[in-house]
């Protein structure tokens, strides 16, 4: 009975000691930005699972709740020095939006940043995988057919050029580590970002929940007849984390995180109308600028397989996701 007792003993310890490790991951994990509706998003929830050190040139530290947070210059050696590089994983989800990138200041002085970024990564100790968040749209701007990884990027805006710049300096860069390069191609993603001066409101969708409530109605800047494939901001985060966490994942690859779906802007914004109008009780109006010049983008696919069968991405939840945005905004524009 007595040896009985002690067996057990034993085993509640290595019982109670293997769920409170498992509680935190041991990784420890360097992510930049954390202020933008993505990087904000994906650092509230890594940092409920992982050690986190934050970089980002504003502060945000009354908005997430992080073991550590380093407000930076990344031009300052002293701010951004090598044992703040020495992390197991870099996730670089920091950098200028679709507007801000014609500006080529702006645009220059995040290409630099990254490099330096890259740079101090590639001769790290520690660092065994980098991911950069990038986009679709260094493909193109005019989506056809299927998209793969494999395709030739032709990119045409300033953001996609910029996004495809760091990506080619980062797969051509030589590590003294072997640091696994991860590049992810991410769709339209959206959601409810962190807080509500996040640089977000010019998006399709976060834009129309925005006048909604704001002004009780929604005005389209389009017919509302171009394609776009929208992945809830939930799922890209999981992605994103999985793919951290993944320590079978050793080697270089690039990856399409997209819901693998293209839907007609003016379809996805009568979905979130439909819900607008239950929660408001409410009949919410849709009108579209039909002078928009631009062609409308076509039927089209980005193929997302290879990140299925790496078991990635699961389940899209588009109605909770449009629905927690919904509150979002009631709760701060109302």
């Amino acid at each position: 009975m007595l040896l009985y007792s002690f067996y057990l003993v034993i085993f509640l310890i290595y019982f109670i000691a293997i769920t409170i490790t498992s509680e935190k991951n041991n990784l420890r994990i360097l992510l930049t930005g954390g202020s933008g509706l993505l990087a904000g998003r994906l650092a509230e929830f890594i940092c409920k699972h992982n050690n986190v050190t934050l970089l980002s040139r504003k502060n945000i530290k009354n908005i997430l709740d992080t073991n550590s947070f380093n407000r930076i210059n990344y031009q300052n050696q002293s701010d951004l020095n090598q044992d703040m590089i020495d992390h197991d994983v870099i996730i670089h989800a920091s950098g200028p939006n679709a507007t801000d990138s014609n500006d080529a200041n702006i645009s220059k002085k995040y290409y630099e940043e990254s490099k330096r970024l890259i740079d101090m990564a590639s001769i790290s100790k520690n660092v065994k995988k980098f991911i950069f968040l990038s986009s679709i749209r260094v493909v193109s701007e005019n989506y056809q057919g299927i998209i793969t990884e494999n395709m030739i990027v032709n990119p045409s805006s300033e953001y996609g050029k910029l996004k495809h710049a760091v990506e080619t300096y980062l797969y051509t860069k030589k590590s003294e580590n072997n640091m696994s390069k991860i590049i992810l191609r991410i769709s339209n993603g959206y959601g409810y970002p962190m807080h509500n001066l996040s640089d977000c409101w010019n998006l399709v969708v976060m834009n129309v929940c925005k006048q909604a409530i704001e002004n009780g109605e929604i005005k389209l800047k389009s017919s509302g007849q171009s394609y776009k494939d929208f992945i809830p901001i939930s799922t890209i985060v999981k992605v994103v984390n999985d793919i951290a966490m993944d320590k079978n994942l050793d080697s270089n690859e690039i990856f399409n995180v997209s819901s693998g779906k293209s839907s007609k802007v003016i379809d996805f914004v009568n979905k979130i109308k439909s819900k607008l109008d239950f929660k408001l009780s409410k009949k919410i109006k849709v009108s579209l600028d039909y002078s928009d010049s631009r062609l409308p983008t076509s039927n089209f696919t980005i193929d997302n397989s290879k990140i299925r069968n790496h078991q990635y991405i699961d389940i899209l939840d588009h109605d909770e996701e449009i629905n927690k945005l919904i509150d979002f905004c009631i709760n701060n524009f109302k």
